[in-house]
């Protein structure tokens, strides 16, 4: 039976982890118009500008943490410290593209700290049916058990990866987007806890208040969407070469009624039809016979009976 801690929120295994975020958000209504917000959803997406602006008030937040921990025999304030985010299989999350820049905003500024992008395996992201995928896809209105037993799914094959040994007396930099519940982040810490890392630090750009995260993890979905709640709005993100189309991007893209597909796909460039189609193709959880009406409209080959 699966056990559920009693606050997964308070990070039990270590006591050298600790948690930095932009904003805590510890009441409602959110306040939409707010620059935070305002940037978000592009950002889960993968828009650059937008990408580009979190991951300069992250890297801000970083050289702080680094330069407390300076060692003054060697004056390398980096150390062994190591930026990582969330495991991901072709296509990035937008926490893994904050990473990559993040290390490079660093990098810039004299850091030698190192950048780590374990991988999730194609058993990982595979889909089994509509229902399997809508459950994934909609990951942020799940309520706590079901945001569970989702990553346990995903933490079971990842946590015998031998690239979790590359993280082995390493002091570790999570960078993410949004912490909810805390259930990623309780995986995470338990596989981070068998190669006994020296150190952890997660730095989101907002975190919920516990009591209401638990009330409304349906909230995680509204700041994901708010900016970008139309066709036109997503199409035109779809069609912008400076978007890094993110795993979330394509998941929501093929989560989209087949009417609503069927304008998208109107409304983009051949050459981003041509991008999608081949970062679809390399995903593979699109190479199921559930999306293959999808796969024909993005290929240009589709033909109506």
């Amino acid at each position: 039976m699966l056990n559920l801690k009693p606050n997964l929120n308070d990070d039990p295994h270590q006591t050298n982890s600790r948690i930095v975020c932009l904003e805590e958000i510890t009441s409602l209504p959110l306040r939409f118009d707010a620059e935070l917000y305002r940037h978000y959803p592009g950002m889960k997406l993968g828009q650059w500008q937008q990408i580009d602006f979190f991951s300069k008030k992250l890297s801000y937040l970083v050289t702080h943490i680094l330069r407390q921990d300076a060692d003054k025999d060697t004056g390398n304030p980096a150390g062994d410290w190591v930026i990582t985010a969330p495991a991901f299989y072709h296509l990035p999350s937008a926490a893994n593209l904050l990473a990559r820049r993040v290390h490079a905003l660093l990098q810039l500024q004299g850091f030698s700290l190192s950048l780590l992008e374990p991988r999730l395996n194609q058993q990982q992201v595979a889909v089994s049916s509509q229902y399997d995928f809508n459950l994934t896809n909609n990951y942020s209105k799940s309520q706590l058990a079901q945001r569970v037993r989702q990553r346990q799914k995903v933490q079971d094959l990842v946590e015998n990866d031998d690239q979790l040994k590359q993280f082995s007396q390493r002091k570790v930099i999570t960078i993410n987007d949004i912490y909810v519940t805390g259930t990623q982040q309780y995986f995470m810490q338990k596989a981070l806890d068998t190669v006994a890392v020296k150190d952890c630090h997660w730095l989101y750009i907002f975190k919920l208040e516990n009591g209401l995260a638990r009330r409304h993890p349906e909230i995680e979905f509204d700041i994901n969407n708010h900016g970008v709640n139309d066709i036109k709005s997503f199409a035109a993100i779809l069609n912008d070469e400076q978007t890094t189309h993110t795993t979330r991007c394509l998941s929501r893209l093929f989560a989209e009624s087949m009417d609503n597909f069927y304008q998208l796909i109107s409304l983009l460039e051949p050459e981003a039809k041509a991008r999608i189609f081949s970062q679809a193709q390399a995903e593979v959880r699109y190479l199921n016979s559930i999306f293959e009406e999808q796969m024909q409209l993005l290929a240009g080959d589709y033909q109506h009976h």
